[in-house]
Order: structure tokens, then sequence, then C-alpha cells
């Protein structure tokens, strides 16, 4: 019996989680920051630019939701490493999975295609605006995002060289070694990009997104996964009986 007959609940569920990436009421916006003058923007400009801070939010709280997900099963695996041995290539290859996933879609946020909702282009739409008390910020979020160094500069390698594209520098040894990452690195990268969000966010719209703590709970979920696993009874001679059933076919 399929998951859509036996589970519709469940069902309608990850129904949902695929039409919407992440679910939206993990994010969080709260008026916050003061302005000193109001920015010059007109109606349209404002909902333009809010429009596409909302989309960089809600891209970041699929990041977080991958991260955190990654984390939970980093948890369990060493807590219940008999669980990890016995479910080995099934959870290798989901970690592949929310790898690749974690990583193409924070390289959303450093697209530099015209006409994609990232930060680059959001600092161009700010820029339009012509906001001079806006000037430092801008200033320091473009500075950042062309940074040569840091975690950031390996989130970017690891999608343009292996996730978004299949290049030969992508699968030379050498860029394993010289872009090697943990999840504290990964961790790291993710909130300098909503560090850098945010202060474009406050300083135009006084309004600041919580893109993290929604998916928190995605941690303890993915290490209580393994503790279930592990207290789950085996039925003893299952194996055996299983591989006779298929030799007497």
């Amino acid at each position: 019996m399929g998951v859509h007959q036996s589970c519709p609940s469940l069902a309608a569920a990850w129904t949902e989680t695929f039409a919407s990436f992440a679910p939206l009421h993990w994010l969080r916006r709260v008026k916050g920051g003061v302005r000193r003058r109001p920015a010059p923007m007109n109606i349209d400009q404002q909902n333009n630019v809010d429009e596409m801070v909302r989309a960089l939010a809600e891209a970041l709280v699929a990041v977080w939701s991958y991260l955190h997900l990654l984390r939970g099963f980093q948890r369990g695996g060493q807590s219940q490493p008999l669980v990890l041995e016995r479910f080995g290539r099934l959870f290798d290859q989901t970690w592949r999975a929310i790898f690749d996933a974690l990583f193409a879609k924070a390289g959303t946020l450093i697209d530099r295609r015209k006409g994609t909702y990232s930060l680059p282009n959001l600092l161009k739409s700010i820029r339009r605006c012509g906001n001079p008390e806006l000037k430092d910020a801008l200033a320091y979020v473009e500075t950042r995002l062309n940074d040569s160094t840091g975690p950031m500069v390996k989130l970017k390698n690891w999608r343009h060289q292996v996730v978004a594209h299949r290049t030969k520098e992508g699968r030379d040894d050498d860029f394993y070694q010289s872009n090697k990452m943990h999840l504290e690195d990964v961790e790291s990268a993710v909130i300098e990009l909503e560090q850098l969000l945010n202060r474009l966010s406050v300083g135009v719209l006084a309004i600041h997104n919580d893109t993290r703590s929604g998916s928190l709970g995605l941690v303890d979920q993915g290490a209580s996964l393994f503790a279930s696993i592990a207290a789950e009874p085996r039925v003893p001679g299952a194996s055996s009986q299983a591989a006779r059933s298929e030799l007497e076919r």
C-alpha cells in the first residue's frame, strides 16, 4: 500500500513541503530597527524591495532546514553508530541529497544573473532608490559578497563547481582538499548570509527576518529518528527466513 493510501495526512504534508520548499510559517518577520528618515522610495519601489527580501528570506528558511536536518543526522549517527552501520547506504544517499539541496538553495542567494532574487541584485535595487544613509551598509554587504576568503567562498565554490554545474575543477582531488567544510563552516556561511540580508532589510524596510529558529526542532527530530530505530525490536531469524524464502522461489 502506498503512502498516499495508508497515510493521507503524511502525504498531504509532503505535498505541501514540496510545493513551498519549506514551511513558510517558519519565517518570522519582525518590525525593528529605526531609520532616521524614511528611505526615498515610492510605493512600487518599496513593494519590489520587500518582495525580493521576502523571497530571499524564504530561501534562507529552506537552507536552515537542510542544515538542521544534517545536524540532526550527524548527532544521531554519533550517538547510534550501529543504526548508521545498519542503514549506511540509506543515510549516505539521504545526506548527499540534503547536502546538494542546501548548496543549491544557498547558491540562489549569491546568484548574479539578471532577473533573479539574490543579494547582489537586491543591492542594485536598493542603490537605484538613492538613499545616501544606506551607503555604508551597501558598501559593507558588497565587500562581504566579494570577499575571497572564509567559508562563504567555499560555499560558492561547492555550489558553482559541483552542485549547480559539473566542472573539471570540481572533480579534482585538490578541490576537495582546498574546499573541505565541516557543518560548523557551512553554518558560519549561512549565518553571514542571514546577517547581510537583515542589514539591508532593517535599513530599508525596518524589518528583521528570523529564518533560523523555525526549523531548529529538526535537529532533535533527526537525532531522535536514530534513537527510535535503535529501540525498534528486531524479529530473531527474520533475515534468515527471508533468505530461505528467496531461495525457494
